[in-house]
């Protein structure tokens, strides 16, 4: 566990407060700590290494969430360069593979984007950018319609 999730359960523990933590109730804290992170005129953006299999999310110059990702399989293409949030969906179900895509963002129009997804620890998907749900959860819940996404090769 990393980052501020630990720091919660590091604090509440040392605190005297042996409950268990809900991974809602981290979730939710996490949101918080984030909203509080960024400025109502900073610039949100995400960056996304194929080669590192990560993802960014960055307030100006500060990182304010890492991810892991799973990119394009061998014989399949996740697209590079510089594109923006252009939908939002919690639910969302792939037109082409018919599999629910949770914490979908679109990306430019296109038919790929980010969303939650299984990680394999390798490249695996059809072209998404797959990260781990709660991951996915709070980049969905920071970004908005219009929020700049690079993906870079390397």
């Amino acid at each position: 566990m990393q980052g501020f999730a630990r720091l919660l359960i590091v604090s509440a523990t040392k605190a005297g407060n042996r409950k268990e933590f809900s991974m809602k109730k981290l979730l939710l804290s996490a949101l918080v700590g984030i909203s509080s992170l960024v400025s109502a005129h900073a610039e949100i953006h995400v960056l996304v290494n194929i080669r590192n299999q990560t993802a960014w999310l960055l307030d100006d110059t500060r990182i304010l969430l890492t991810s892991p990702v799973s990119t394009a399989r061998r014989g399949m293409h996740t697209p590079t360069g510089e594109f923006e949030v252009s939908e939002k969906d919690t639910a969302h179900i792939s037109s082409i593979y018919h599999v629910s895509m949770p914490y979908y963002m679109r990306l430019s129009g296109m038919p790929f984007g980010m969303h939650a997804g299984y990680l394999p620890g390798y490249p695996a998907s059809h072209g998404c950018v797959r990260m781990p749900k709660d991951k996915a959860a709070l980049f969905f819940k920071t970004v908005h319609i219009g929020t700049p996404v690079r993906i870079v090769a390397n």
